[in-house]
């Protein structure tokens, strides 16, 4: 049994690499939209001896169906797509158009759930292979693989992980359809539990000194390394934070959040936040470079000093 694969993102490729080595794909279509990652995607499944079929949005459904025909794969396996399938070619292969979602549903449908999940400090996510309809993110579950997210997972991590992860459940999946392996059921999701996750805009990534550290701390997880971190501004310039450590009460007396605390090269940077408590600036990057709390001190930054909400635009 063969099937066809649709990718955009490198999200998907150890699961490419994995089936192709497998003998399992018969061609590749990788989206025509300007960026250099799709650029890359299509170079790796050249060099993997696939034929890959560039797509883009004007005209996708006879694009689809000009190149489908003819393969008549078992499956359509999408891994990352930017555009939506147009209903009238779901049902071309036998099983259908397979979506792979790196995020558990239907409680994180969208686009960019990895950074919503660790923002929110959920303690897993997950592959969930799902039968695509016309609706983004809402076709029968066949198959969830929960990936746990540790409490010092970075957005980047936490993509290795599923990336990983989604191997063992393609191959499970195939398994199953060629019927070497027990069937799946799908499972309806239930759209009670549903909510739909946006793209993060600038105010989204931007930190908010009154918000409690630990909510801070996961931010800054959340956007790194997408992001180059989280937002917030020292002097009046942009200061992105990569990794902070939370501190539950390190105030001393009223003082504004946002305020630095404690700096010197031992001890680091510690800065005031919500209920009285403080984060450590362990990795920070400035238009001079990426640099530690300790650094920070040498170039001058000391207790007394604000740091600031970046401006976001009205």
């Amino acid at each position: 049994m063969q099937v066809a694969v649709i990718i955009s993102s490198v999200l998907g490729l150890p699961v490419l690499q994995a089936l192709a080595a497998q003998g399992a794909v018969t061609s590749v279509a990788v989206p025509e939209c300007g960026q250099e990652e799709c650029d890359q995607l299509a170079q790796a499944a050249l060099g993997l001896g696939l034929p890959v079929r560039r797509l883009r949005r004007a005209g996708l459904g006879p694009a689809l169906t000009a190149w489908l025909q003819p393969l008549a794969p078992a499956a359509v396996l999408v891994l990352t797509f930017p555009w939506r399938i147009p209903a009238a070619v779901l049902d071309l292969p036998t099983h259908g158009f397979l979506n792979f979602h790196f995020a558990a549903l239907p409680g994180y449908r969208g686009p960019e759930p990895l950074f919503w999940q660790i923002r929110n400090g959920e303690t897993a996510g997950a592959v969930s292979v799902h039968r695509m309809t016309a609706d983004f993110d809402t076709g029968p579950i066949l198959l969830a693989e929960p990936v746990p997210i540790g409490p010092g997972d970075t957005h980047g991590l936490h993509r290795a992980h599923l990336a990983g992860r989604a191997v063992p459940a393609a191959q499970r999946l195939l398994a199953s359809l060629a019927g070497t392996a027990p069937p799946l059921t799908p499972t309806c999701q239930d759209a009670t539990l549903a909510r739909y996750w946006p793209r993060a805009t600038l105010a989204d990534v931007c930190v908010h000194w009154p918000e409690p550290a630990a909510a801070i701390e996961r931010l800054v997880r959340a956007a790194n390394p997408w992001n180059r971190g989280a937002l917030t501004t020292l002097r009046g310039q942009p200061l992105r934070l990569l990794g902070v450590t939370p501190h539950p009460a390190a105030a001393t007396g009223p003082v504004p959040p946002g305020t630095v605390l404690h700096a010197d090269t031992a001890a680091g940077v510690w800065v005031a936040c919500g209920a009285g408590e403080a984060l450590r600036l362990d990795m920070v990057a400035l238009e001079e470079g990426y640099f530690t709390g300790a650094q920070l001190v040498a170039l001058g930054v000391g207790a007394g000093e604000m740091l600031g909400t970046t401006p976001v635009p009205g």
